[in-house]
C-alpha cells in the first residue's frame, strides 16, 4: 500500500471533520471511496459508486462501491458506515442480501473484508 495515498486520505477527513464540523457516512465515505479507486486504477479497475445488484431472490441492493473492469465485470464491493454498531450493520447488509464475495465494509475506525461469506482481514484504519 501507498502510504502517501493513506496519508492523502487521513488529512482529507481531518479537513473535512474541521470545515464541515461532522464525520458522519455522507462526509467521510467519498474518501475512502477515492482512497479504494487510487488503487484499482493501478490494476485497470474502477470504483463505480451506487451501482445496483440484484441477489439471488430478486431483490435490489446498492453498495457505495462495486469495483469494475472496462468489461463492467465485477471485482468487489465497498460499503461504508459512520458512528453505528459495524458487525450489526454487516449482518443487517448480509440478510437483505448483499454480496458475501470480496466487500469491504468500513466506518472510517475499522475496514473488515469477506471473501466467500468469511471474514479475512480487519485493520485499524
Amino acid at each position: 500500500m501507498s502510504i502517501q495515498l493513506i496519508n492523502q486520505y487521513y488529512a482529507m477527513v481531518d479537513r473535512l471533520k474541521q470545515y464541515g464540523g461532522k464525520d458522519n457516512e455522507a462526509v467521510i465515505s467519498q474518501t475512502f471511496g477515492v482512497l479504494i479507486n487510487s488503487y484499482c486504477e493501478k490494476r485497470h479497475l474502477m470504483l463505480v459508486p451506487q451501482v445496483e445488484i440484484k441477489t439471488r431472490e430478486g431483490k435490489l441492493v446498492r453498495p457505495d462501491g462495486t469495483i469494475k473492469n472496462a468489461l463492467r465485470l465485477d471485482y468487489g464491493y465497498w460499503e461504508s458506515k459512520a458512528n453505528v454498531d459495524l458487525e450489526e450493520e454487516i449482518r443487517k447488509k448480509f440478510n437483505s442480501g448483499y454480496p458475501r464475495t470480496n466487500i469491504l465494509f468500513e466506518d472510517s475506525r475499522t475496514a473488515i473484508l469477506y471473501q466467500q461469506g468469511e471474514e479475512i482481514s480487519r485493520a485499524a484504519i
